[in-house]
């Protein structure tokens, strides 16, 4: 029996090609459906960055010694790190890198130090102005009443002022022939630490950027119940009558300010603190002072605590040195 020639060497080739496609399938280097992932050699489970091999790649054992082995495909390393909260938007897919953020957040920072500055600054020269009258007033005074102590007849202007004064800072008792009461108008007139004012009215103010600041050039959160000085807060209580007083300029504002510490009952803690830090010849702090200052706000303690803070972030206790002291 003939067997034709052309018809061996065809079977042969078909052969030869169906045990190409066998190998190279049982290898996990070709897979039938080219829109399918292979099986990566050495990780079942990972796709290959290809849809398949051609039908040429050698299987590991059969590689030679030219062609370089194929690195098996890892699984991704995940990152265990725990997300600091300010990158968790970034982190869960947000379109704004950590980055991003955080030069923004700088730039923010930034810009909210630049005010703070340019607040304190523009601030300072009302508050230092006003604790030079203070302290002109103060030695006038000290110089009247030593003249009571010496025996000495006051003229009849000298006498309208120091009961003009008496009565304006709330001293019950006639200065002119109470020593008890020269002593509380001494106590009285005296000057307002400059650390303690900026924190104040940082922290009453917004840093110059409440509603009452920018339409009343209220800087200390002042109350009134004068109809024609006071400008109705938005968001004042049900049966309330107060209103938050208008002043012309920051001057008048830090000056009834520093009249209020003075002379108000609710802070006389302040003015006996004061009056020792004085007496034992001390820089008069704002950081001590704001320990008189628990029923100037419905925070009590809490108040005081921040007030405190807000000078020792600043570093503002610096500009109490620079106090004038009588």
């Amino acid at each position: 029996m003939m067997v034709n020639f052309r018809t061996v060497l065809l079977a042969s080739m078909l052969m030869t090609l169906f045990s190409s496609h066998a190998m190279a399938y049982q290898y996990g280097y070709y897979s039938p459906n080219p829109y399918s992932a292979p099986r990566v050699y050495g990780n079942p489970y990972a796709r290959a960055p290809y849809p398949y091999y051609p039908v040429y790649s050698y299987p590991p054992q059969a590689r030679p010694a030219y062609a370089p082995a194929r690195q098996p495909v890892q699984a991704p390393i995940v990152n265990r790190t725990r997300v600091a909260p300010a990158e968790q938007g970034a982190a869960k897919g947000s379109s704004i890198p950590v980055e991003v953020k955080a030069e923004r957040a700088e730039k923010s920072d930034s810009m909210l130090s630049g005010k703070k500055q340019e607040f304190s600054t523009s601030l300072l020269p009302y508050i230092e102005k006003e604790n030079r009258r203070l302290i002109a007033l103060r030695k006038s005074v000290s110089g009247t009443l030593s003249k009571i102590d010496r025996g000495i007849t006051l003229s009849t202007s000298e006498q309208q002022q120091i009961s003009k004064l008496a009565k304006k800072y709330r001293i019950k008792d006639d200065p002119l022939v109470d020593i008890t009461a020269r002593e509380e108008m001494l106590r009285k007139i005296d000057i307002i630490p400059s650390s303690l004012a900026l924190a104040q009215a940082a922290n009453e103010s917004a840093w110059g950027e409440s509603r009452f600041a920018q339409e009343a050039n209220n800087l200390f959160g002042i109350w009134t119940y004068d109809q024609d000085k006071g400008l109705k807060p938005k968001r004042r209580e049900e049966g309330k009558t107060h209103l938050v007083r208008i002043f012309d300029d920051f001057g008048e504002s830090v000056r009834y300010y520093m009249y209020t510490l003075n002379s108000h009952p609710a802070y006389q803690q302040l003015r006996v603190i004061r009056q020792q830090l004085r007496s034992s010849n001390q820089v008069i702090e704002g950081q001590k002072l704001a320990a008189g200052l628990e029923k100037y706000s419905a925070k009590g303690q809490a108040y005081i605590d921040l007030i405190q803070s807000l000078i020792k972030q600043n570093e503002w206790v610096l500009l109490d040195t620079n106090n004038q002291r009588a």
